[in-house]
């Protein structure tokens, strides 16, 4: 079997902690495998049973939420009957959705009695916003129709604030955009009946021109108008006649706008209004005055003898009274002041978007003028060149020019009374109902979230505490951490006989042979030593009870001896919690107690019967505390008479940290053994027992990690078997 002993301990210690420049992450992957395998047998029913109850608890608790929704379908292109629209049907889908849950739309929505004693926008200080962020408007897969969705606990609750939503939107798309229309189609009836007028003079001053010249009404035989040259000055008519046109338009429905802007009252959403009036720091001041009166109020009713009679009641009452009645002014004329605030940012607006219209007509009116000084300019050359013979012709064009204006706003005004009877662009294919099934019946993606939390709860906190704790779980843990020399690694002590009689290094089981054969291999490590060279004395010792020491001292006294051939004396130093005797199955005393308390003889008390190379010196009885026997220099004496009479001497001592009495018995020897144990031993008290034992005086060699299993122990260092013959 391959040897995991360390030659050269002290260097590799110095070497340890060289390369330890910064601690290990608080949580690896190792720490986590090794909690995991200490505690998946108690962690796992933990789990199972904090999951039930988390999900029985998701269960009883749960809520469930009903959807109520209403269907919207919102046309990318607007509906037309003789004249479509060119405007961006993105830009139009993505304002509708952002009306709706616009302030404009829920302000009014809010402020219904009905829906603001909702418990849920009750007690809200922005009930817009809050209802802003639970109003849902989706499109259905890639199609035209849309969603308005609301959730709530009350399935009469959701579908009532869906429908409202819906209400409030189409009277807000009516009542802005039927009127408006209708008093632009009005203006330009008033247009179109001045320019008919226009029209009828100039066709009377045509027919008086024609009659002079020709004798003949032009109005009543025009055959001779197919013939007529074109005018040269056709295309720039034709501009002015379309400057003109969208000129009076323009104006028709800046008279509109400024009509609707005197004549209506502006709408101011009574929810926005009190939210804002409530969110005052003002009225935040008084209210919380009042709360912390009232509170006060009621708890001198409660304390005093003479309750509602008491003087110091009846002031404060009186108090609260007066504060009442100034939060109420105070809240009133917030009220108005913000009204008017209100009032006049939706009045500046309006004036905004009526001056945006006024400077595009001012630029239409440039062009106009332009165009008209262009075409009198040009005009008046061809008369110069031509005479007075085209009078009559240009008459005749200034005719037309008017009839073409007058057809043109014509046109627009039969355009927007035709297409006011066309389909709404937004219509309404399914109104909101009450929901009879919530969105889900049983919750299963809480339960089961909840359940894998608390199933993982104890394995999480195994994880944490095995962190905080530290325990030694393998050779790197003391290496990295603490630092220390490690000696050897020892394979776990298999049940059954704890020490061997025999002399070879066969065992009856496997197991046992894997634990001698991790033995010997420290064994090795200790004798091989340049450092141990000249050691006569070893102590075995560990940091607290239960890391192995007694069964290591005990196999390697058996080893030392089997494999050196030379006589070596075992020492049960643990005169407070003996176990050699028992190991061994000899007589308790007298033993080392006795010898120290000058009772027996180190010769009487030694056991030689057990084996020829291996004797014991049991731990005896103790009556008092061990300090007395060890303080009168007893120990040493013993100590120096086992060295002229064996060759190895091992003391098995008492842990350090819990009986400081080892540490003497450390001191005396030449080397001392710390044993740990995996998976019980913490490695900051292997620390600390190192650091004890090195600041008393003794001599620390090492650490030795006992309780590898077997088949951890074969995997990292393998096997190496016997030929039986």
């Amino acid at each position: 079997m391959a040897s995991p002993t360390l030659y050269g301990m002290r260097s590799r210690a110095a070497l340890h902690r060289a390369n330890a420049s910064s601690d290990s992450p608080f949580i690896t992957l190792a720490s986590v495998a090794n909690a995991l395998r200490q505690w998946w047998k108690v962690a796992t029913p933990a789990g199972l049973l904090l999951a039930a109850i988390a999900a029985s608890l998701v269960y009883w608790l749960f809520v469930p939420v009903y959807e109520a929704s209403a269907w919207l379908q919102i046309d990318e292109q607007a509906p037309y009957i003789a004249f479509e629209s060119r405007d961006r049907p993105d830009v139009f889908v993505s304002n509708q959705i952002e009306l709706i849950r616009s302030p404009l739309v829920l302000g009014p929505v809010v402020s219904q009695p009905e829906i603001a004693r909702m418990p849920d926008i009750a007690k809200e200080p922005s009930p817009v916003e809050w209802l802003a962020s639970k109003i849902s408007v989706t499109p259905v897969g890639h199609s035209e129709f849309f969603r308005i969705s609301f959730q709530d606990p009350n399935p009469k609750h959701a579908e009532l604030i869906v429908r409202a939503v819906t209400d409030a939107y189409f009277e807000l798309r009516g009542r802005n955009d039927a009127k408006r229309t209708q008093k632009v189609i009005d203006l330009l009836e008033q247009e179109r009946g001045h320019r008919a007028s226009e029209v009828a003079r100039l066709r009377e001053s045509v027919r008086e021109l024609t009659k002079q010249a020709t004798g003949k009404d032009p109005f009543g035989a025009r055959a001779n108008s197919d013939t007529t040259t074109p005018h040269p000055l056709a295309d720039l008519q034709n501009r002015l006649v379309n400057a003109e046109v969208e000129r009076a338009i323009l104006e028709a429905r800046i008279a509109a706008s400024e009509q609707a802007a005197s004549a209506e009252t502006i709408p101011v959403p009574e929810g926005m209004l009190e939210q804002s009036v409530q969110e005052n720091a003002e009225v935040q001041r008084l209210k919380d005055m009042l709360v912390a009166k009232r509170a006060l109020l009621h708890e001198i009713e409660k304390k005093s003898a003479k309750g509602k009679d008491d003087p110091s009641f009846q002031r404060l009452n009186t108090e609260i009274g007066h504060d009442e009645e100034t939060l109420a002014k105070v809240e009133s004329q917030l009220r108005e002041e913000l009204k008017k605030d209100m009032l006049a940012t939706a009045a500046n607006r309006q004036k905004d978007q009526i001056q945006a219209m006024k400077s595009s007509l001012e630029n239409f009116r440039v062009m106009e003028k332009l165009l008209r000084e262009r075409y009198e300019g040009q005009l008046k050359d061809v008369k110069l060149y031509s005479g007075d013979t085209l009078e009559l012709e240009f008459m005749r064009d200034e005719l037309v020019r008017a009839e073409g204006v007058y057809d043109l706003i014509t046109e627009r005004t039969m355009k927007l009374r035709t297409e006011q009877r066309a389909p709404t662009r937004v219509s309404l294919l399914r109104q909101a109902e009450v929901p009879a099934v919530p969105i889900e019946l049983i919750p299963y993606d809480k339960i089961a979230l909840a359940s894998l939390f608390c199933f993982c709860l104890p394995f999480g906190v195994a994880i944490f505490g095995e962190r905080l704790v530290q325990r030694v779980v393998n050779a790197d843990s003391l290496g990295n951490l603490a630092n220390l020399p490690i000696v050897a690694e020892v394979a776990s002590l298999p049940r059954g006989p704890r020490v061997s009689h025999s002399n070879s290094s066969q065992s009856s089981g496997r197991d046992f042979s894997v634990f001698e054969e991790s033995i010997d291999s420290l064994r090795t490590c200790l004798i091989l030593s340049e450092a141990l060279k000249q050691m006569k004395v070893l102590a075995v010792t560990s940091a607290t009870n239960n890391e192995g020491k007694t069964s290591v001292a005990v196999q390697l006294a058996v080893s030392i001896a089997r494999a050196s051939g030379a006589r070596t004396l075992l020492i049960d130093g643990d005169m407070r919690s003996p176990d050699i005797h028992t190991v061994f199955g000899v007589r308790q005393k007298p033993g080392l107690g006795e010898v120290l308390g000058n009772e027996s003889s180190w010769e009487e008390s030694v056991i030689t019967s057990w084996s020829d190379y291996v004797h014991l010196l049991p731990a005896g009885r103790t009556r008092g505390n061990p300090h007395k026997l060890l303080g009168n220099g007893a120990l040493k004496q013993l100590l120096d008479e086992a060295r002229k009479s064996y060759r190895y001497v091992l003391i098995d001592t008492p842990p350090v940290l819990a009986a400081s009495e080892s540490l003497v018995m450390a001191k005396h020897a030449d080397a001392t053994l710390i044993c740990a144990m995996r998976d019980v031993s913490r490695v900051d008290q292997v620390k600390k027992t190192y650091d004890r034992l090195s600041g008393t005086g003794a001599s620390p060699v090492g650490v030795v990690l006992n309780g590898i299993p077997r088949k951890l122990y074969s995997r990292r260092y393998g096997s190496y078997g016997y030929l039986e013959g």
